[in-house]
């Protein structure tokens, strides 16, 4: 019984939809120009970042988003924003599927 009910129970998580990370809109990443989109612009376009970090001395955001559907990757975002010190962007990487 219990294994025929863990089978169960894996078989609903594969055919469902998985989502990691948040997701964010991609429009706004037009938007952004190196030395000019501030910090407090990056946050009003996506909100909180995913995670935060340091680069070489200077601040990181990561803004990642993935959605799998039967096991298979269906939507991929990912945005990397790195700050100047005085909290304009340096520079920033987006991919997406």
């Amino acid at each position: 019984m219990w294994r025929k009910s863990a089978c169960l129970i894996f078989c609903f998580l594969l055919s469902g939809c998985i989502y990691m990370g948040r997701d964010f809109p991609t429009a706004p990443v037009k938007t952004i120009e190196t030395n000019a989109t501030t910090q407090k612009e990056i946050y009003g376009y996506f909100g909180e970042p995913v995670r935060r970090g340091l680069e070489n001395g200077y601040e990181t955001w990561t803004y990642s988003y993935q959605s799998y559907e039967f096991g298979q990757l269906r939507d991929f975002k990912d945005l990397y924003v790195l700050f100047n010190k005085d909290n304009t962007v340096r520079n920033y990487s987006f991919s997406s599927r």
